[in-house]
């Protein structure tokens, strides 16, 4: 036994509900879009959080201090030594160079300093250099990324100096140019 089931609606009520579905899709899509846009800002909450641990990493291990300008430590001159990362930056100094500048603005030197470090933290090293890394790394009993901040220290010095900035000199005010 088959029966037909058959619903009979106006035009008015079918109108009616094809917009309240159009109403309730455009607010679904409203709110996912707002939870997209909270998970992309937690995101980059997270990742400037990893910045900062990167730098207390730095500093417990006493790398590099802790004052401003940042600068290399007994501890992290070595590494950048014996990791090989000073020889790989002294040897490909003006390659490096070119392609931070073409990454970031490089006009005072707290944008340099940025520059350089988001630069060695997301630099795609070669395989023979990055194991040379990772061994300097476990030997000194350090993160990957405190010896990216390393080579980043060292590159940042390298940058300066290229802008016509001494390391020495960036707690004075230079009244005669302007800049920092």
């Amino acid at each position: 036994m088959v029966q037909n089931f058959v619903i009979n609606i106006g035009i008015y009520k079918l109108l009616t509900l094809l917009a309240a579905l159009i109403t309730g899709a455009w607010y679904l899509s409203h709110r996912l879009t707002r939870v997209e846009t909270k998970v992309e800002d937690f995101g980059n909450i997270i990742s400037g959080f990893d910045g900062r641990l990167t730098n207390l990493s730095g500093r417990l291990d006493k790398t590099y201090s802790s004052g401003s300008p940042i600068r290399l430590l007994p501890k992290g001159i070595t590494i950048l030594e014996d990791s090989g990362l000073k020889k790989f930056i002294d040897e490909k100094k003006d390659e490096l160079l070119s392609s931070c500048k073409q990454r970031s603005l490089m006009t005072n030197p707290y944008d340099i300093q940025e520059g350089a470090f988001k630069f060695f933290d997301e630099f795609t090293f070669e395989k023979e250099i990055e194991d040379s890394l990772k061994l300097s790394a476990y030997k000194h009993g350090v993160s990957m990324e405190t010896i990216r901040r390393t080579g980043g220290i060292y590159f940042r010095d390298i940058c300066l100096n290229n802008a016509g900035f001494k390391v020495e000199d960036l707690d004075t005010l230079k009244s005669d140019e302007g800049k920092i």
